[in-house]
């Protein structure tokens, strides 16, 4: 009797995981489906032009001034992996992810950079409400935004090693900011495994990760 208890306990405590892992990854579904309505949202009801340069797309360069009194440009991270994300004075999802860019910047494995539209002072003030620990250069009527064809903020661009936008998307919060971040790795993992064929793969959209991938991410 004790052993059909205890065989019985097992196969409901096995139940139990099954159904708890199904919902998790439901619950991860519906999340990245909302990112991506989010998206369609940020940038398809506007006109042509508007919906952010595509992946596989050269990023444009740029030389802005820095709240730190500095200018900045997108070359002096050649070779680097940049996270571009683009933001906007008083914008309260732009301060919401302050700490997961600073999280992300601290890692080491994206140089974060941040272009504010704004006054200078606007973006200095910025930096104390948050604590960014990476630069914020900033940019005024929307200049550099109608190059990258995206004034939706928070939005974010990730540039790879060769200055080649990898992915992009909507970054209003740390979830979303995890997506991009996967799909870029996607991409580079694709790039890395298929080095005769660049061109071919450059041209090819980032994927956003599967449901079964994010439980990963």
């Amino acid at each position: 009797m004790k052993t059909l208890l205890l065989i019985s306990a097992i196969c409901l405590w096995a139940v139990d995981f099954v159904v708890v892992f199904l919902l998790l990854g439901t619950l991860r579904s519906l999340a990245l489906l909302q990112w991506q309505f989010d998206e369609l949202q940020a940038t398809r009801p506007v006109r042509k032009g508007r919906e952010g340069l595509s992946p596989g797309k050269r990023a444009p360069d740029f030389t802005l001034p820095a709240a730190a009194g500095e200018v900045i440009s997108l070359a002096d991270f050649s070779g680097r992996r940049v996270l571009l994300v683009f933001t906007q004075s008083g914008c309260g999802p732009c301060h919401a992810i302050a700490p997961e860019l600073n999280r992300l910047h601290d890692q080491g494995d994206y140089q974060v950079l941040v272009i504010n539209n704004g006054e200078l002072q606007e973006t200095q003030a910025m930096i104390e409400e948050t604590g960014a620990r990476y630069p914020i250069v900033t940019q005024s009527d929307w200049s550099l935004s109608k190059q990258y064809q995206v004034f939706a903020t928070p939005y974010a661009f990730v540039v790879d090693e060769q200055g080649t936008i990898a992915a992009k998307g909507i970054a209003g919060s740390s979830q979303y900011l995890g997506y991009l971040v996967a799909a870029a790795n996607r991409r580079c993992e694709q790039q890395n495994a298929n080095p005769e064929g660049g061109p071919a793969v450059d041209r090819e959209p980032a994927r956003v990760p599967t449901a079964k991938e994010v439980l990963h991410v």
